[in-house]
């Protein structure tokens, strides 16, 4: 498979969250950065290790990963490192308290730690039609 972004979908690597900058402003360094991604395949290595993120099972094999999120079940992330815990707890229940849907992105966006990066990857693709799915990883990069 091509590593480049699906036909079917909007070729993209976006970073969210970093504000354009007027001339003279200086740039505030957001605790954790969040990159989208738009692939056809699973090929994702760690920029720090350059190790598979995860193994042919779908396991993690990187040691910097500390969360996984599918977008399938939002609200039960597949790993979830003993740091996140308590925030994940916390944002579910303001969640469910305000019976608003789970929101990855808006927890991922209120995580502090600077040297950590999270990726949303969606991989396109065709079966009866054209099907994508929606991951978040956070590894580890400091």
């Amino acid at each position: 498979m091509s590593p480049f972004p699906c036909r079917y979908c909007r070729p993209a690597l976006r970073q969210v969250g970093t504000p354009e900058l007027k001339k003279g402003q200086a740039r505030h360094q957001q605790s954790m950065q969040l990159i989208q991604l738009e692939r056809e395949d699973w090929n994702f290595f760690c920029p720090s290790t350059g190790q598979p993120v995860f193994n042919d099972t779908g396991e993690p094999n990187a040691s910097t990963v500390r969360g996984f999120w599918c977008h399938e079940v939002p609200d039960e992330p597949e790993l979830l490192c003993t740091e996140l815990q308590a925030q994940w707890a916390a944002h579910l229940a303001i969640q469910d308290a305000a019976d608003e849907a789970v929101d990855v992105v808006a927890f991922l966006n209120s995580v502090d730690h600077p040297g950590w990066v999270a990726f949303e990857i969606t991989t396109c693709g065709f079966a009866c039609g054209p099907v994508s799915t929606t991951t978040w990883t956070v590894l580890d990069l400091s």
